[in-house]
């Protein structure tokens, strides 16, 4: 299982050996940030091989949920860009994060990540 999350967490580039940048690390963190989302691993359905296939070949990301937030949603898919140099760097990812701090924190104390829904952390 590990190995296999792993593999899940490349991006196009790397899994083709191509030469790579910071920017690999920018669309790992939009597969975390959907994982904490949506308390799932991506590409379930599928083995390891066919997501890599599915990933490099056919550009297929993880579905967003309808209801995530539109900051959220815009961050994920910015990160998940085939195109490495139009990820955004994470200074621009930390400031769009801080800018919807208020809507995100709000919305998660009310909705919670699906994961915790059976667990939650607070008592509120």
């Amino acid at each position: 299982v590990f190995r296999f999350c792993c593999l899940l967490i490349y991006c196009r580039e790397m899994i083709q050996h191509r030469p790579y940048t910071q920017k690999v690390d920018v669309y790992s963190f939009g597969i975390v940030l959907w994982e904490l989302i949506t308390g799932m691993l991506p590409f379930q359905n599928m083995t390891a091989v066919q997501a890599a296939f599915a990933v490099v070949n056919r550009n297929v990301r993880p579905i967003i949920p309808n209801d995530c937030l539109a900051v959220l949603r815009d961050i994920m898919t910015r990160c998940w860009d085939p195109n490495p140099d139009v990820r955004p760097p994470f200074a621009e990812i930390v400031g769009m994060l801080e800018n919807a701090e208020n809507e995100i924190m709000t919305t998660v104390r009310k909705a919670r990540f699906r994961c915790c829904m059976t667990h939650p952390m607070t008592a509120d």
